[in-house]
């Protein structure tokens, strides 16, 4: 584990907190690697592969897989770019109105997912609120201004280690079932999809434009146990609900509980003191 490399973006649900437990469980001895769910990416971060091991990160949010190739395969020029920002946010006398520009520029370019625009993601995640990169219906961020003096943007160092790192890396922007169809025995994968709530009647969590609803959580028990059957290593992070204790009972897989405080989340169901779980089939 190279322990310089960082996330490059703070993130609703990141596994920061309990990275230790994550990494304590996963297994000596796999194949390949899939991470379907990427987020900040803060797992594959910290989980030691093989040389001859291949790696497959993919993430439904085209922004955070636009960003990651981008790192890949453009390092110097986004860390050009972010230290422009950087020195224009410093100079400015009204830092809510120049964090409102540049998310109003952000927006003008839905839909092309280019160096610009992961430069602009990384600036509004650094700049707004907790982190929070929220959208509307039309698929436009609103995300809230954070009232930061000092914004860290970049580490010039993290983001030239990232790239080496992501190399050999295949990055996706797709459906999380479609990437693991190619998933073989003795491969690991590692799933960290929304959360099951406790109460689906009330459940509206969005990230993004797109939403979770019953039959998708549904939908990941079958894919789960399909991987199992395959012969493949699963890890599955989620909540202590009733629908997960259902589906994926002790006596059938391993089951470790952890405490967590999360202080930031669109439901306030899922704020304070909670328990996570970590499945596996191993």
């Amino acid at each position: 584990m190279d322990t310089k490399i960082i996330p490059v973006i703070r993130w609703i649900g990141s596994k920061k907190r309990i990275i230790k437990d994550i990494i304590k469980h996963v297994p000596i001895k796999y194949k390949n690697y899939y991470e379907p769910f990427l987020g900040s990416g803060v797992v594959f971060l910290n989980i030691k592969y093989n040389t001859n091991t291949k790696i497959y990160l993919n993430d439904i949010n085209k922004d955070i897989i636009n960003l990651y190739k981008c790192i890949k395969n453009n390092p110097n020029d986004l860390i050009e770019l972010l230290e422009k920002y950087r020195k224009s946010y410093e100079k400015s006398s009204n830092k809510k109105n120049h964090f409102l520009k540049y998310r109003e520029n952000f927006n003008k370019l839905k839909d092309k997912y280019n160096l610009e625009r992961a430069a602009l993601f990384i600036y509004i995640n650094k700049t707004s609120f907790n982190g929070w990169m929220q959208t509307n219906k039309y698929g436009l961020n609103t995300s809230s201004f954070g009232d930061i003096k000092n914004p860290k943007l970049y580490k010039k160092i993290q983001i030239e280690n990232l790239s080496k790192k992501l190399q050999k890396v295949k990055l996706t922007n797709t459906d999380y079932i479609k990437i693991l169809k190619n998933a073989k025995k003795h491969d690991f994968i590692y799933l960290d999809p929304p959360y099951v709530p406790e109460d689906f009647s009330n459940f509206n969590i969005k990230y993004n434009e797109n939403s979770w609803t019953e039959d998708d959580f549904k939908q990941l028990v079958k894919i789960y146990k399909l991987l199992d059957k395959k012969g493949c290593y699963v890890m599955l992070s989620n909540s202590n609900s009733k629908f997960i204790r259902k589906h994926f009972p002790k006596s059938k897989y391993r089951v470790i509980k952890i405490p967590i405080h999360r202080g930031l989340s669109p439901n306030t169901n899922f704020r304070g003191t909670n328990y996570e779980l970590l499945i596996m089939n191993y």
